[in-house]
């Protein structure tokens, strides 16, 4: 006669032993896949990352498609990866959904009385933001160099514990930082249901916490361009695939841009935002630093991405402060086709100039440098 496992809801506490039965996945590490289980366990430790500026928790600002949950991926020193043994974990959350895994969290809850074994609070189960599955972020490693950090955003798909407590600590400080640019590489699409929109969209039940913690300081982190910010519209599925097709469009279009500023001997990057009382992080998508130009980036020139861009350009712009220049950028919005005349009339009044790419392939626009013929 078969044994009947236990039971593990959201708000419960388990050891790895007792986890393993239920959710499967090895008796150690951050990130347990686990095939016989279809899952993917999250363990989230404070004391282990915390003391780096890393937290994994919930952002307390909220889009229409609800809350998001942020972790952090796998790699304690140097640039984390997808690739190699190295990224097999981080792998193994971007392709939970094409391999039939849920993505569960779980979260270090002290150790048990008389006992060095550690217990973990589940937080209920999860899948991969649908339009944004990752973003880059900068940070130390435990030897203490700066590296690309990657930040997974999880949304609730079914009954989730979220607690005040693990909510991430607002920032202190405004703050802004130049710092690279992390290209779009392979890694980002080679797993089409973080990328597609064929990714559930998130079906939350949220159970509350009991108590609210106060929050705890928070060390400025930073991080890079992946993949541009979600839009804040209640999506259906078809309308997601629709998006994250243009949010293809707007990561190719921006990769190109920035290769041909590089060529012109340019020095450019992405610029990072954390704002007093905020918990998530704002991205400017391109920033020229030679020439001191903000760049927001679209994937189609539609009145409503156009609007978006305008509103988020002159957002971010407030922000970027570098030593060798005075003022604030010249702000540029980039585009994949010339806007229509009325938009350009909007742009005009605000003082926010167009890039966009010709039928030839060529950026037009007057921020656009001129290559040196060799």
């Amino acid at each position: 006669m078969a044994t009947n496992v236990e039971v593990i809801n959201p708000g419960d506490v388990r050891s790895r032993a007792q986890i393993r039965p239920v959710f499967g996945g090895s008796p150690q590490g951050g990130i347990c896949a686990s095939v016989e289980k279809k899952s993917v366990n999250l363990y989230s430790d404070p004391d282990a990352g915390e003391q780096y500026g890393y937290y994994d928790g919930w952002l307390a600002e909220e889009d229409d498609l609800g809350a998001v949950f942020e972790y952090t991926g796998a790699g304690r020193s140097g640039d984390q990866t997808f690739e190699g043994v190295a990224g097999s974990g981080n792998r193994a959350i971007l392709r939970h959904a094409e391999q039939g895994r849920v993505l569960r969290v779980f979260k270090a809850a002290g150790r048990a009385p008389g006992s060095d074994t550690m217990n973990h609070r589940y937080l209920g189960s999860f899948t991969l933001d649908s339009l944004e599955p990752y973003v880059w972020r900068r940070g130390p490693g435990e030897d203490g160099l700066e590296r690309n950090v990657i930040i997974f955003r999880l949304r609730a798909a079914g009954e989730v514990l979220r607690d005040e407590k693990d909510v991430i600590p607002p920032a202190q400080e405004t703050d802004g930082e130049f710092i690279p640019f992390k290209p779009v590489t392979a890694a980002t699409f080679q797993c089409d249901p973080a990328t597609s929109g064929n990714l559930p969209l998130p079906t939350q039940r949220i159970r509350s916490g009991k108590k609210r913690r106060k929050p705890a300081p928070n060390s400025e982190t930073s991080g890079s361009f992946v993949l541009p910010e979600a839009f804040g519209n209640q999506l259906s599925l078809r309308a997601a695939t629709a998006a994250t097709v243009a949010i293809r469009r707007e990561a190719e279009l921006t990769q190109s841009y920035k290769e041909h500023l590089d060529r012109a001997g340019h020095r450019t990057g992405a610029y990072q935002i954390k704002v007093k009382g905020l918990t998530s992080t704002l991205r400017a998508d391109l920033y020229d630093a030679t020439a001191h130009v903000l760049y927001e980036a679209k994937g189609s020139n539609s009145r409503e991405d156009v609007r978006m861009a305008l509103g988020q350009v002159l957002d971010y712009s407030r922000y970027v402060k570098m030593p060798e220049h005075e003022g604030e950028p010249r702000r540029v919005i980039l585009l994949p086709d010339a806007p229509t005349p009325d938009m350009y009339s909007l742009l005009q009044r605000y003082e926010v100039q167009v890039v966009y790419r010709a039928d030839d392939g060529r950026f037009v626009g007057p921020a656009v440098p001129q290559l040196q013929s060799s």
